[in-house]
């Protein structure tokens, strides 16, 4: 009883305090999602851009990473390199460009007084950005020596390359295979309004809202892609993708040796049973030494040895460890414990505007938590996610330590 009555007080807690979402569409499609909160005088924006697999040729997986340094680099036809910079610094804007699974992400931050001008830059950048292709070769350099060399520590690097699907991780042949017509055709495929969803949070109204994207975006219009002036290479011709990368093995001299095994989210898992796993896994009881993470939508199990260890032995343990989570499963006192967990984590999300407005864009591409299913949900149904999730099949693994140490890998 005291446990549904802590879920019902955070539940009325989180609908009293979130700003109720406002939503409304330009004639070009493009998407918006209001949350308004009066209390600081600032306005944040998120916009997002999606990139479907059918955007990346076959042999050209390198061309999301090389585009984003192209557009993050380039000028505009109002703004040359630079003053951009200048401009954001002078005016306390913040703007920055990342791209993150799944598509291309602006951020915005400004004063209320200022989100004309800051969401003008924003336009700006999405509207006007040249495409240079005097830039093309200095940044197709800068994205061979990202995939030759990765920067971050070998614990970094080993996790960055475990996370990438190796269909779509960037090679040096790919790179090298991309032309500037490439580019300009992965533009007018992407860079468009009906794909994107913004996000705005802060001190303005609906109204104000409506008249500050139009002014602004409203006059943003697909680009058709170029006219091919040479026939694309055949299929005989195209640069053959790479072959499947071995488990990835990161050299870190004079150290042990550290075992990861990584597991992307079943594409049927429940965003609810999802995010209760992301509460009761990590730091369960039963995987003794190993330390097991879920972040952007993977989970990451970690298993240090000292220098000398076999890998083969730890690997091995590593699976007994999650095999036996996957048969166990959960109990009920688990779910009810991490649903009450889960509920008055969501009371505080008005308390973190990146929070409030990560949920809203969650919602608006169909992948949002739902209050009702989360109550709805049952326990077969969190087991049934914990079992397709840590499906010895689905696993990758790879390592990272001493070479002497890592030669005692098995081949997988």
């Amino acid at each position: 009883m005291k446990s549904i009555l802590v879920v019902l007080l955070a539940f009325s807690l989180s609908l009293r305090a979130q700003p109720a979402a406002q939503g409304f569409s330009l004639p070009n499609g493009l998407r918006v999602v209001l949350l308004e909160e009066h209390e600081h005088a600032l306005v944040r924006a998120n916009l997002h851009l999606r990139i479907e697999p059918g955007d990346v040729p076959p042999s050209r997986q390198g061309l999301p990473l090389l585009f984003h340094r192209m557009f993050d680099h380039a000028e505009t036809a109002d703004l040359k390199a630079g003053e951009l910079d200048r401009m954001l610094e002078d005016s306390g804007i913040l703007l920055a460009q990342s791209m993150e699974p799944g598509g291309l992400t602006w951020r915005l931050v400004a004063r209320s007084r200022d989100q004309d001008r800051a969401m003008g830059l924003l336009a700006d950048r999405l509207m006007r950005t040249l495409i240079d292709p005097s830039i093309l070769e200095a940044q197709r350099l800068a994205c061979r020596r990202q995939v030759e060399r990765p920067e971050g520590s070998p614990h970094a690097r080993l996790r960055q390359a475990l996370t990438q699907d190796p269909a779509s991780r960037p090679t040096l042949d790919s790179l090298n295979a991309i032309r500037l017509e490439d580019l300009l055709t992965f533009r007018a495929k992407v860079i468009r309004p009906e794909r994107a969803i913004l996000i705005l949070h802060g001190d303005l109204g609906l109204e104000q809202a409506k008249r500050l994207v139009m002014l602004s975006l409203g006059s943003w219009a697909a680009q058709e892609p170029p006219s091919p002036r040479n026939p694309p290479p055949s299929a005989a011709t195209a640069p053959a993708p790479s072959a499947p990368a071995d488990a990835p093995r990161i050299p870190d001299p004079g150290k042990g040796i550290r075992i990861q095994a990584m597991a992307s989210r079943p594409r049927d898992l429940a965003p609810e049973a999802a995010e209760l796993l992301n509460l009761l896994v990590p730091g369960n009881a039963g995987l003794l030494s190993v330390q097991v993470a879920i972040e952007n939508g993977w989970l990451l199990a970690t298993l240090d040895g000292e220098s000398g260890t076999p890998g083969s032995h730890l690997w091995s343990l590593l699976q007994e460890r999650l095999e036996a989570l996957r048969r166990r499963g959960f109990a009920q006192d688990d779910l009810d414990r991490a649903r009450v967990a889960w509920f008055a984590r969501r009371s505080l999300d008005s308390l973190h505007p990146e929070a409030q407005m990560d949920r809203a864009l969650a919602e608006a591409l169909g992948y949002g938590r739902s209050d009702e299913r989360m109550k709805a949900l049952s326990l077969d149904a969190l087991n049934t996610g914990l079992r397709n999730w840590l499906d010895p099949a689905k696993l990758q693994m790879g390592a990272s330590g001493d070479p002497g140490d890592l030669k005692t890998l098995p081949t997988l």
